[in-house]
């Protein structure tokens, strides 16, 4: 790694473990689309946090997955590994990770004491409407192509100048001014950090098409379509049954779930049963064959084949984890 990249990352990653963290957990945040909210403030919204997780060994895995609407990305402190749509990669100190919106995603595994840099905000804070060119700023999310994975290495041409914005715009949200003037100075430098980022990403090949109007479409029916399995993961929902609630036909919801998503509709639905049964195996002392019937499996020995081939560990191990002080 050249000279001034690694002082850049290091400067970047000393700053941040000096400041505050803000501690984070998704228990009880994630709705039943596996849509998870958050409030932003105004008029300019965007949010800075440095994460840590105290409640780890919940939150990697098969009850971390989900999605949202609004941008993100972060840098790494520590190692792990990550998911997000088709993309699953690891991860080291420094690495960029952007989180494309609609797709579902969540850490697969990381140190328990890794505390990242999130930065989070809506289109609105960079974009205003029917303006093309302010579009541009999302390049790195909007037209980057799907065949390239949405990390950033901390070595990779570009990073230098990502982690350099990124210092300036953290060093920004923890000053002590306020005001209007903090506002101008933190869209300034957010603006800086997705140049750079459009930059990285868009250099590796040809872009994609603008994906702006087919964002605003696909997340409108996405969000129809995942209330609608989520209320009736229990029983049998059958892809034919869920692409005429979404006024699709089969083949066309296949490719919609998939691009939209990055998982197949089939394999979503297990990943919802399945982590229903890790929450109600963590929180209840329902029977295995209870939990099996109230989450859509066909019988007990079915969900204890899948948990297993998913989790490396039995349902009745998982509970005696989970459940012994």
């Amino acid at each position: 790694m050249p000279l001034a990249t690694n002082t850049r990352k290091l400067e970047l990653i000393s700053f941040v473990r000096a400041q505050k963290h803000d501690a984070f957990t998704v228990a009880g945040r994630i709705d039943g689309r596996r849509y998870l909210p958050r409030q932003f403030p105004a008029p300019l919204p965007l949010l800075v946090s440095l994460q840590q997780y105290p409640g780890y060994k919940r939150m990697v895995g098969e009850n971390w997955m989900h999605w949202h609407d609004y941008y993100e990305f972060w840098m790494a402190t520590g190692t792990g590994d990550y998911r997000s749509g088709n993309h699953q990669f690891s991860f080291a100190p420094g690495d960029i990770i952007l989180v494309d919106p609609l797709k579902l995603h969540g850490v697969v595994r990381m140190e328990p004491t890794h505390a990242p840099l999130v930065v989070f905000f809506r289109a609105e804070a960079v974009a205003a409407a029917g303006m093309s060119l302010d579009r541009e700023f999302l390049a790195a999310w909007d037209r980057r192509p799907e065949r390239i994975p949405p990390k950033l290495t901390a070595d990779a041409t570009g990073s230098s100048a990502v982690h350099a914005g990124l210092l300036r715009l953290t060093q920004a949200w923890f000053a002590a001014s306020s005001g209007k003037d903090r506002q101008v100075e933190l869209k300034f430098r957010l603006l800086e950090v997705l140049v750079e980022l459009r930059r990285a990403f868009l250099s590796r090949g040809h872009s994609a098409p603008d994906t702006t109007a087919r964002r605003a479409e696909r997340h409108a029916r996405l969000s129809r379509v995942l209330e609608y399995v989520g209320g009736r993961s229990h029983e049998a929902v059958p892809q034919p049954e869920v692409a005429r609630f979404a006024g699709m036909s089969t083949s066309r919801f296949r490719a919609f779930f998939k691009e939209t998503t990055g998982w197949r509709y089939g394999d979503y639905l297990r990943d919802l049963r399945l982590e229903r049964a890790a929450h109600l195996l963590r929180e209840t002392t329902k029977s295995i064959a209870e939990i099996a019937c109230d989450t859509g499996f066909a019988d007990q020995s079915h969900l204890q084949r899948l948990f297993k081939a998913k989790n490396a560990i039995s349902p009745l191990a998982y509970r005696k984890h989970y459940q012994t002080p």
